[in-house]
């Protein structure tokens, strides 16, 4: 137990230690977490899950959005016009599927003389049933990774080179491996066991990072299986309206021209030129009293 408290070498060896039992720890906790998940993730894998929700999965509601228009426009429901404008067709076969048949209800209610375009799905309040009934319908699976393991990571790293600064300087230990140099040389040592665990805590997944590969596959799949029954024009079309146009900015304001009298100042400023001029002097403004 002496060596790993007192000894340079053993120092260095005890706080590596404990960073790979850090590691350890967070891998088995996020094992036990995920179990579900993965279970989830198998029964998908397994069977077909609808295009809609599988869009869901890759990119949330705007995905899920595109491909349910997608799926109305080939079933006759909705038509789309070549600046992608949808308006209702009130014919078509009849959905079967409680989010499409919310999205065609929408759909409809669009005021009269008006369209629906597709940014207006995720945003719109006539649209709220077909955005409830996606999320509640969709698996519960992240489909990112949460970022916290990697930052936990990278803190423990820091955390355990600086304890080991600190043990080192409090055992009054020789420089690790180089017992001949001074003792300050023990920031060099630190710095190389800062690099050794920095690596193997960047390889935790950030939080952008895709979990279930596999699924993705089988969700892109899906989702270019049900737009690729319309035409590459119509979805061309569609996809026109995915972001919502900026405004126009606002027009400029009214440019004040401001005179001055060669008085300096007489004909103060916002004083109309002609009515100054209309006299000899400044007089017809009012202001000079004519003097």
């Amino acid at each position: 137990m002496d060596w790993w408290l007192t000894d340079s070498e053993g120092i260095v060896a005890f706080w590596l230690l404990i960073f790979a039992v850090c590691n350890g720890l967070r891998g088995a906790y996020c094992w036990f977490r995920d179990k579900e998940e993965r279970r989830v993730v198998e029964g998908l894998l397994a069977s077909t899950p609808h295009p809609v929700r599988a869009s869901f999965l890759l990119g949330g509601v705007a995905e899920a959005a595109e491909t349910a228009v997608c799926m109305l426009v080939d079933d006759g429901v909705v038509k789309v016009s070549s600046t992608g404008e949808l308006r209702p067709t009130h014919r078509g076969r009849k959905q079967t599927d409680h989010a499409l048949r919310a999205l065609a209800e929408g759909i409809r209610a669009t005021p009269s003389g008006a369209t629906t375009r597709l940014h207006e799905i995720p945003t719109e309040a006539r649209f709220t049933p077909f955005r409830r009934l996606v999320e509640r319908q969709a698996p519960a699976v992240r489909a990112t990774a949460s970022g916290k393991s990697q930052s936990l990571m990278l803190a423990t790293s820091m955390l355990t080179t600086f304890a080991m600064g600190v043990h080192a300087g409090g055992a009054l230990a020789p420089t690790a491996f180089f017992p001949e140099t001074p003792r300050m040389s023990w920031l060099y040592v630190c710095m190389a066991a800062w690099m050794v665990q920095w690596g193997p805590a960047c390889l935790w997944p950030s939080e952008k990072r895709r979990r279930w590969k596999a699924l993705d596959t089988l969700c892109e799949d899906e989702t270019e299986i049900a737009r690729a029954a319309l035409p590459d024009s119509t979805r061309r079309a569609i996809a026109l309206t995915r972001q919502r146009p900026e405004p126009p900015p606002p027009p400029p304001g009214p440019v004040r021209h401001h005179t001055r009298g060669d008085t300096g100042g007489a004909c103060g400023a916002g004083i109309d030129v002609d009515s100054c001029n209309s006299g000899s002097s400044c007089g017809g403004c009012g202001g000079c009293g004519g003097e």
